[in-house]
């Protein structure tokens, strides 16, 4: 779409060595790239009969008398799926006339994912083979194993202004990459350790290059774990929110940790350090519950297109000071400063979109996502997430 030029390219022999190259079109790597990939890939999918998804533009959608067909992209790998293998057959041979394609059967690995499949309709999502090649990279394929990713109770500081053992902030950066690609894959075991552990990219120490090590030996001993759906249990979407108080040392804000279930797993789910400090825990725990709430309008729309879900979605938390916020339109001493951004968890449980329902702190799973727990309560929570051998 925009006029661009390049240097003429090494080893590339021309007449006038001053001169430059004007694209004709444009080029993996180019910045305008993946979008003129993705409207060329639109229309040709609109031609037959796709649309793409409201909710998310890479999943597109054929709905006819024939029955339903879900392509789901991720730059040029395709997965195909439907209830009739014959309709997938024949998008497949359509989508080939279209582009030069290589079938490669049924789904085994996607984007480093293994896709294992079982008796009763289990399907089970792991990345053992990457798990495997992280520890040979780190030399830590026969490192002792840890119960845990990070100490029960840990608080992990910044490194000081007079701070000597520090570490290569690209060798810690490239690690916490690595590890939190699993985090967000198939891992959400280790998300609350990899949105600690990220924080200090900056400015890394030894104490953190440790700590982060010490994810890759947890690994080590639960490698073959990944996400188990289906089953005999009940299909139904629900969603656990939960924030700890005043947890990070050093700005003393407070993590906000949600899980979305389906199908026995987890399907989204977050740790992530609340961007304002909060005056209470039961303000912790109500902005913990706005977070999870824009997540369940988001995953109400996606599921729409599986036809999976009803019109409401229940969310359980463990305050009942925030499920009282939440419940009723009041305002107190306390929690009157609450910002408004906060209170889209008002408009939509009174719209009936979102449930809020108490639970214990002992069945509350999302507490896996706000704080370093000791190894029981960890695989208690852990198995509640659907991450299992």
């Amino acid at each position: 779409e925009e006029e661009l030029w390049m240097q003429q390219l090494p080893g590339y022999e021309s007449k006038d060595p001053n001169q430059a190259c004007r694209l004709k079109r444009s080029i993996y790597g180019l910045k305008q790239a993946p979008r003129c990939w993705y409207v060329k890939l639109v229309a040709a999918l609109d031609k037959l009969g796709f649309k793409p998804s409201q909710a998310d533009p890479a999943l597109f959608i054929k709905k006819d008398e024939n029955g339903i067909v879900y392509l789901l992209v991720h730059v040029d790998d395709i997965v195909t799926t439907s209830d009739d293998v014959e309709l997938i057959k024949k998008v497949k041979a359509a989508v080939g006339e279209a582009f030069k394609i290589r079938d490669l059967g049924e789904a085994k690995v996607f984007l480093g994912m293994e896709i294992n499949r079982g008796e009763n309709g289990e399907v089970k999502l792991t990345q053992q083979r990457y798990i495997e090649e992280l520890l040979q990279r780190h030399q830590l394929a026969d490192a002792k194993p840890r119960s845990t990713p990070l100490p029960p109770g840990s608080k992990v500081l910044p490194a000081g202004d007079g701070e000597t053992e520090l570490v290569d902030s690209t060798e810690y950066r490239t690690l916490i990459g690595e590890l939190n690609y699993l985090a967000t894959s198939t891992r959400p075991d280790i998300a609350q350790a990899m949105s600690v552990l990220a924080r200090f990219m900056g400015k890394p120490s030894k104490t953190h290059m440790g700590l982060a090590l010490g994810v890759l030996r947890y690994l080590a001993g639960t490698k073959e774990l990944g996400l188990r759906f289906g089953g005999a249990g009940e299909f139904k979407l629900e969603g656990y929110s939960d924030s700890d108080w005043a947890g990070d040392p050093a700005t003393r804000r407070s993590t906000t940790g949600y899980v979305f279930l389906l199908g026995g797993a987890a399907i989204s789910w977050n740790s992530q350090l609340q961007r304002t400090v909060a005056a209470s825990s039961v303000e912790a725990e109500y902005q913990a519950t706005a977070a999870a709430v824009r997540e369940a309008l988001w995953l109400r729309k996606l599921a729409g297109d599986f036809d999976l879900c009803s019109d409401t979605i229940g969310i359980w938390m463990d305050s009942q000071g925030a499920l009282s916020l939440g419940n009723n339109p009041i305002t107190s001493v306390r929690s009157k400063h609450i910002d408004v951004q906060h209170h889209l968890v008002r408009e939509r449980v009174a719209r009936g979109e979102v449930v809020l329902s108490y639970c214990s702190t002992e069945d509350m799973v999302a507490d896996i996502l706000t704080k370093a727990l000791g190894e029981i309560k960890f695989k208690k929570f852990r198995n509640g997430m659907g991450v299992m051998e």
